[in-house]
């Protein structure tokens, strides 16, 4: 058994859980490891019981672990909800223990050695100093990491800090967990919500626009800071219904578009999706998922959007559905949704939840390759026109794609309505246009189901059961299915990264293969397998569900599966 190590900080929101997080991280890194981060928080601007969890492996990590090897525990009455998810042999760390867990809890005097650094907020980076003699991590590498971090009094004080946690321990804690040093290699860390922001700029995008709603803020934050230096611009709309008419109108004009919200946001988007659609205006939307309805669990995971964008908007119109399942589709879905947007003239969305907003990786940074840009905008003779010299937008073609050109191409006026119209743009009541406008609008849709992102197939080929799932469950049903092989139970993985169109044919094709299908999906409702059983007329035997606002860890996934695969075996009896 490789390298796996679990470490939970926990705390209220305003104790440095995530810095601490973050620079555990980067000791992984740095000590030529791999790390997976995750976090869990409550919708507080100040106290709540936030976590997050890092894993290190000597090999890539994709999931996280249910399990802690180390609990950093910055407020102690966090302690009798976090304890119960400790390995036997882990360790507990806190100011003070709680009653009747003495003999669990090593009391480390945290907040006092925080005071001698210099601040009662340094309490987190002293129990970062802890874990990092835990973890065996030099005095000169933890030096050199909160030099990166850090800089003036505030470095000084954050090293005194790191420093007094990690010379207590050594006189207190043995190094049980301590990882090996291996040879370093240049690594990007980046969160799901970064990598989608770089990933959409690096497609293109010229304009997005937005109003903040978690989980989807942090794409916001992403494009508003590294898109303007590339020639974005960023403008923060005074709701969702603004911020998608805007990035409509930016595209109108030239400009690759996109839009980052949630659930509710998007709900208020609808209209102007219908809009998108029916102006044939290429369109990128960003839909971080969470749990609902309503307001439901602001800060928490889900996957219950599924059917709602499927069918969002009034009328009938093309659309794709990207669902990337992990930080690295994050990038590159982003720039496929920008190609196809334009290719198409038809809205892209990108589904993502809060469990991949949040996740952070180290990558490797040929990873992240920046693939051509290709315009798809008309000028000059490419322009089509009628007899009297008019641009016909909207050209009846055997693809459905009219020639796209852009207000400001001389000697050409662009007409576009939200009305039925004809080639021309101008609206219209005739009813044999509208049959043909619809056709070729509906040619559109199959051209883009021609060119559907197959799913992607791990395991062998003739297992017991097949996992299927899409978005953020990708990594999840990996290490689920290799715990079952570890186990003796055969299954094969299947992640949808496009869910609409739906690879129909693909699906079939894979999922014939095997006796049993499985959903693995944070709804209540299967919302996947019902789209399976429409599309494919496939049957699903059963779906593993979580809706209760956390991501699923594979020991638990695969647990459920073995359950299910062995009720599917008295069933087939």
């Amino acid at each position: 058994m490789g390298i796996d190590i679990n470490i939970r900080i926990t705390g209220g929101a305003g104790q440095g859980v995530h810095t601490a997080g973050a620079f555990i991280s980067r000791m992984a890194v740095a000590a030529g490891h791999h790390f997976h981060s995750a976090q869990d928080y409550m919708s507080r601007i100040r106290g709540g019981r936030n976590s997050c969890s890092v894993r290190i492996m000597d090999v890539p990590a994709r999931s996280g672990r249910a399990e802690a090897d180390i609990l950093l525990a910055l407020d102690p009455g966090h302690l009798s909800h976090f304890l119960p998810g400790l390995h036997p042999k882990g360790l507990a760390l806190s100011d003070t223990p709680i009653p009747g867990e003495t003999g669990m809890v090593t009391v480390a005097p945290l907040k006092e050695l925080a005071i001698s650094a210099g601040s009662p907020i340094l309490g987190n980076m002293v129990g970062a100093g802890i874990v990092a003699h835990a973890l065996g991590v030099s005095q000169d590498m933890l030096d050199r990491l909160l030099a990166i971090e850090f800089r003036g009094d505030f470095l000084e004080k954050n090293r005194k800090a790191v420093r007094l946690g990690s010379e207590w321990a050594s006189g207190h804690i043995t190094g049980t967990f301590r990882l090996p040093m291996a040879p370093f290699r240049p690594r990007v860390i980046l969160a799901g919500n970064e990598a989608l922001a770089l990933g959409a700029v690096a497609g293109g995008c010229k304009f997005a626009a937005g109003y903040p709603m978690t989980p989807g803020s942090s794409i916001l934050l992403g494009l508003s800071s590294d898109g303007p230096p590339l020639g974005l611009i960023f403008e923060q709309a005074e709701d969702e219904i603004a911020a998608l008419n805007m990035a409509i109108g930016a595209s109108y004009a030239g400009a690759r578009s996109m839009v980052a919200t949630s659930g509710g946001g998007f709900a208020l988007m609808v209209e102007a999706l219908s809009l998108a659609g029916m102006m044939e205006t290429p369109v990128v939307i960003a839909l971080g998922m969470r749990p609902g309805p309503a307001t439901g669990m602001p800060t928490r995971t889900g996957q219950e959007e599924l059917e709602f964008v499927l069918s969002a908007g009034h009328g009938e119109f093309p659309r794709m559905v990207l669902a990337p399942g992990s930080v690295e589709e994050a990038y590159t879905l982003a720039h496929h949704a920008m190609e196809m947007a334009e290719t198409h003239q038809a809205p892209c969305i990108i589904l993502t939840d809060q469990y991949l907003a949040d996740t952070a990786v180290d990558l490797d940074p040929e990873a992240l390759t920046v693939p051509p840009v290709r315009r798809r905008i008309v000028h000059g003779d490419d322009v089509p026109r009628n007899p009297e010299g008019r641009y016909l937008r909207y050209a009846v073609t055997a693809s459905g794609v009219s020639p796209m050109a852009v207000p400001g191409e001389p000697g050409i006026t662009v007409v576009a309505d939200s009305d039925e119209h004809g080639e021309d743009g101008h609206l219209t009541e005739d009813h044999g246009i509208r049959i043909r406008m619809v056709a070729k609008r509906a040619r559109k849709e199959e051209a883009l189901a021609a060119e559907t992102l197959p799913p992607l197939l791990a395991g062998p080929p003739d297992g017991e059961a097949v996992l299927v799932g899409f978005g953020s469950t990708k990594g999840v049903i990996a290490e689920a299915r290799e715990i079952l092989a570890r186990e003796g139970v055969s299954v094969a993985a299947v992640h949808l990264r496009q869910v609409w169109p739906f690879p129909c044919g693909a699906a079939e094709g894979i999922l014939s293969r095997y006796g049993t299908t499985l959903t693995v999906e944070n709804n209540r409702r299967g919302q996947l397998a019902r789209l399976i059983r429409r599309e494919t007329g496939r049957e699903v035997f059963g779906t593993v569900s979580r809706c209760d606002g956390l991501p699923f860890a594979p020991e638990e996934v695969a647990r459920e599966v073995k359950e299910k695969v062995w009720a599917a075996r008295s069933t087939r009896r």
